[in-house]
């Protein structure tokens, strides 16, 4: 079973990056030393009683206290250093865009303003699901549109740790949609960017680009992890299973609770009976693509 716990916690920094995106840094250490990859948080605003619900985020990153903001130095097909080596993380660090009231108002947090953190929640990336099958493969693609690139650092990172090879598919609407990256870079052999608009890489989704490496390297075997909007991840695993790739995605889906109470988050699975449905927030957010019903009722 999961450890997960709900603390107020203060907030560190809250930095804005472009298109309305922030960073929001928590100090929270009994939540950022439980966090596994792909796990995600709920966060509380507190006094505010015209926003009542949580509002369920992708862990970005868990890092020590005083950490560089930046992602290091560059590193190229060899193993980085053991987590033994570094201090315990204390900090969360949550990826975010403004798309609404609550999140309009966690745009105006401060250093030392507190929230209601629950986290770490969800089953996420597990080292004996996906380690064996990157292993296996050529290469990892992690594949991700807009705010989706929050779920695949800390996999990315755990990846890298094992001396993986990794190539990551960046998707946004505009230029402005393309953040996170500075991290990633020194984990990936290679970053592929589309925009819809056209203002930064590839014309178009980012699917295009992915469609045309797969078809280029057709005898090559890759382990390709998603995460996005669900057009975007219906297209990415089409084409995963077009071409004979593992696929795990990470499911973004509207949460009340995020403890499997409400089953407000319910998505279809392949089975028959109460089993036809599974719960996003505790069976998820990150599933096997073959299990899913991508046909939207």
């Amino acid at each position: 079973m999961n450890t997960m716990y709900d603390d107020t916690v203060a907030v560190v920094e809250n930095r804005p990056l472009t298109g309305g995106h922030f960073l929001l840094s928590l100090d929270a250490p009994r939540q950022a030393r439980a966090t596994r990859p792909g796990q995600f948080a709920m966060v509380r605003l507190l006094g505010r009683s015209d926003v009542l619900l949580r509002r369920p985020m992708s862990i970005y990153d868990v890092m020590p206290r005083g950490a560089k903001k930046a992602g290091g130095p560059a590193l190229r097909r060899r193993k980085l250093r053991s987590p033994l080596q570094h201090p315990q993380p204390e900090i969360i660090q949550l990826l975010y865009k403004i798309v609404g009231r609550g999140t309009h108002l966690m745009a105006e947090l401060k250093p030392g303003d507190r929230v209601g953190l629950l986290a770490p929640l969800g089953h996420g990336f597990l080292e004996e699901e996906y380690l064996a099958r990157a292993q296996a493969a050529d290469e990892v693609l992690h594949v991700a549109g807009g705010i989706g690139i929050a779920a695949l650092l800390l996999p990315a990172r755990d990846l890298a740790r094992a001396g993986l090879r990794q190539r990551l598919f960046f998707g946004g609407r505009t230029k402005d949609d393309l953040v996170g990256l500075e991290k990633f870079q020194p984990l990936v052999e290679q970053t592929i960017l589309a925009t819809e608009n056209g203002s930064r890489g590839h014309r178009g989704f980012v699917t295009q680009p992915l469609a045309s490496f797969l078809e280029r390297n057709r005898k090559k075997k890759f382990l390709m992890m998603v995460c996005g909007p669900w057009a975007m991840l219906e297209a990415a695993v089409k084409l995963g299973k077009q071409f004979g790739h593992p696929c795990l995605v990470s499911m973004e889906n509207r949460m009340g609770c995020g403890l499997g109470v409400c089953l407000g988050c319910s998505i279809r699975v392949e089975g028959t009976g109460h089993s036809a449905y599974q719960r996003v927030c505790t069976e998820g957010p990150v599933f096997w693509a073959e299990k899913i019903v991508w046909q939207q009722e």
